[in-house]
């Protein structure tokens, strides 16, 4: 009998299916750990602009109304965050600007989050997300 040389069709269509079952079930796990990697863009957006509104209350005796005038980074300050995963809101309240909350809420390739798809800080350093794990 002759020494076979090689890889049978069959044999090569198992080889093809076992990664194709590997892939299935690896691709679903890897883009939920990326999408918990990419939540720390929102929290760190979120403490910059807690700690730059702490500092314009030291200067100016009121918290700011608005993004642009704190000192963060040119894309906080234009309402996203640094990586672009999410949008950024700053909401006044309170009379003579005393209170603030900040919001950020999933976009791009964030967007797909549905279990933390929005973050939330308060003046007062309440924290809160669309799920109780997020933060």
């Amino acid at each position: 009998m002759k020494k076979q040389l090689g890889l049978t069709l069959i044999e090569l269509m198992v080889v093809v299916a076992i990664m194709a079952i590997l892939a299935a079930i690896a691709y679903p796990m890897y883009n939920a750990q990326a999408q918990k990697g990419r939540r720390a863009d929102a929290k760190i957006a979120l403490e910059s602009i807690a700690l730059a509104q702490e500092r314009f209350y030291t200067l100016n005796g009121a918290y700011s109304v608005s993004l642009a005038s704190l000192d963060v980074s040119p894309e906080i300050q234009a309402g996203t965050s640094d990586r672009g995963y999410y949008t950024l809101n700053l909401i006044p309240a309170g009379a003579d600007n005393e209170q603030y909350t900040l919001r950020a809420d999933a976009t791009n390739q964030q967007s797909g989050d549905s279990e933390c798809a929005t973050f939330t800080l308060t003046h007062q350093g309440v924290k809160s997300a669309t799920s109780d794990s997020c933060w």
